[in-house]
């Protein structure tokens, strides 16, 4: 008994072991075959623009969007292409396209693609599914917009959100989609075969938001070759407004035109250069009114450069900066506005003595180099008058034709070029300063003993002939006298014409000082004060010399 006891244990033995090997085998065949449907379901290459490009030119054949599954977009690669089995760096998951692009879901997972295919049986031949790739492109240039996080709503035909799901580790449900940053994404699982529409959510830096990108399923694509959407999102643009008025009046100047300069280099976020720093990109033309605007430009930094100067007018040495920016960020119907001088000559006359002392009243004549006669001018209450409206590439001179009484006038011709820009030596306004001299004298009378300046004393100027010109009486101070002309004069005190002093008066601008002295009655009586002490002094000493002399016989007696 105890041996077929025996031998019943070992034959149950072996056949759990038999179970449990055969167990073993279906777990491991199981898990060789989902690993092989995993590598069959996810694409072999990675959609990534091997070249972001670096185009200069200027692109006219626009992609209106919508569906394209032809292999490529532009010449240069930028699109992918089905045919050689592009896959995402990042994908994973099994027969999804993980890791590209991503959305914003109800599960765990949300904003990751690690998509599962709910089928693995649909996306073959004949099946009624379509995997679909959606890339941003530039509407102008083709070229991929490398840009991550651009979001998309799906809308069906009946222009219902489509909401779509993945199925690994979980179940989470996306109801928006999100490039990554090559600039496309999967969508997380198969359509049914019928029209969609994406709607961009986002705009990009640089681009308008993106219309509604309607395409339309008619076959079925797998993972490996899918259904490529291509969004096209074209450069937002806008306009330069200027207008240029008068510094002085604030008038409208017209006859001018301005370029459009690139401050740098434009480049958009397809890496296109679409213009070089220091590109003349357009030619603003003012009309009567002083305005213009550019046509549509990138948005950028730009500069203004004056290329025609109007009339009379003085150029804008300095560009202006300007930014263009998109139609939602700047101010509607916002105007540079810049101011233009007119080119000017500014004539001061001043006292050739004291600066500050402006003459006014005197006259001079504008003329151009030939001789020609422009103008009259006559200086104002400041002593000044200003020339503006002139002619450009012409020589003028400036001459002095009269001045006010008691002054010389400046006989010099002064000359100035405007230069075919209105500038004066580089610069928008020239100062001429004119002087004008005035003989002047002063007369001082001091006495002899004390030597300071004496009042009361009557003092008359005569000319060589006699003629009175001026006289007063002394104040203690120097009298000036202003006016005179070269030439010899007379000076008599109190009248008496046969003590007449003569002076010389010469042409200078320097004040003539003519001193003379005079016995006056101060002087008199000090001399006479003085002798008087003397004398008492004298008969002081004497009395003393008597009085010692009578003592001393007095004491030898």
């Amino acid at each position: 008994m105890k041996k077929k006891k025996r031998k019943y244990d070992e034959v149950n033995y072996w056949e759990s072991m038999a179970d449990s090997m055969v167990g073993l085998l279906l777990c491991i065949l199981l898990i060789t075959m989902l690993l092989i449907l995993y590598l069959v379901r996810i694409p072999d290459e990675e959609f990534v623009d091997p070249d972001p490009g670096d185009s200069y030119e200027k692109y006219d054949d626009a992609d209106d969007g919508g569906g394209n599954h032809t292999n490529g977009v532009d010449e240069e690669g930028d699109a992918w292409d089905g045919n050689e089995n592009e896959q995402n760096e990042n994908n994973g998951g099994n027969g999804g396209a993980g890791g590209n692009g991503g959305g914003s879901g109800s599960g765990e997972s949300e904003g990751q693609n690690s998509f599962v295919d709910p089928d693995p049986g649909i996306g073959e031949e004949g099946s009624d599914k379509a995997a679909v790739l959606v890339q941003v492109v530039d509407g102008e240039t083709g070229r991929t917009i490398k840009k991550a996080g651009v979001e998309f709503e799906l809308y069906g035909s009946n222009s219902a959100l489509q909401v779509l799901s993945t199925y690994y580790p979980v179940k989470t449900d996306f109801k928006k989609f999100e490039t990554d940053k090559t600039g496309v994404f999967y969508l997380p699982e198969k359509l049914a075969l019928s029209t969609y529409s994406l709607h961009d959510l986002t705009t990009i830096t640089g681009y308008d938001i993106a219309d509604n990108t309607e395409f339309t399923l008619e076959d079925s694509y797998d993972w490996v070759e899918p259904y490529i959407v291509t969004v096209s999102l074209y450069p937002s643009k806008n306009t330069i407004h200027m207008k240029l008025v008068d510094q002085d009046n604030g008038d409208p100047v017209t006859g001018a035109t301005f370029e459009v300069v690139a401050a740098n280099d434009i480049v958009t976020q397809d890496g296109t250069t679409r213009y070089k720093e220091g590109d003349v990109v357009d030619t603003i033309v003012l009309d009567e009114k002083g305005q213009g605007e550019s046509k549509e430009l990138y948005l950028g930094n730009y500069l203004l450069r004056q290329k025609k100067i109007p009339t009379y007018y003085a150029k804008i040495t300095q560009d202006t900066a300007v930014e263009v920016k998109s139609r939602s960020e700047a101010k509607q119907n916002e105007t540079t506005e810049l101011t233009e001088e007119k080119t000017e000559v500014s004539v001061l006359l001043t006292d050739a003595l004291y600066d500050t002392t402006y003459i006014s009243g005197a006259g001079f004549s504008l003329s151009t180099d030939d001789g020609t006669f422009v103008k009259r001018y006559t200086t104002d209450e400041k002593g000044r008058f200003t020339i503006t409206n002139l002619k450009k590439n012409t020589t003028y001179r400036i001459r002095q034709v009269s001045a006010i009484s008691d002054y010389v006038m400046d006989n010099e011709d002064y000359s100035f070029t405007v230069s075919g820009e209105g500038l004066i030596e580089g610069e928008k306004e020239k100062i001429i300063q004119i002087k004008n001299r005035m003989i002047r004298i002063s007369v001082g009378v001091r006495d002899r003993l004390f030597r300071g300046q004496v009042s009361d004393i009557n003092v008359a100027l005569m000319d060589s002939s006699g003629n009175l010109i001026q006289s007063w009486n002394t104040t203690g101070l120097e009298q000036t006298i202003e006016g005179l002309t070269p030439g010899e004069y007379q000076i008599i005190f109190e009248g008496n014409k046969e003590q007449a002093q003569k002076i010389v008066v010469e042409d200078k601008v320097e004040i003539q000082e003519f001193q003379f002295e005079l016995w006056t009655t101060a002087d008199i009586g000090a001399i006479a004060g003085l002798l008087v002490a003397a004398a008492g002094l004298i008969a002081f000493l004497i009395t003393i010399r008597k009085r010692a002399r009578n003592k001393k016989a007095e004491d030898m007696e």
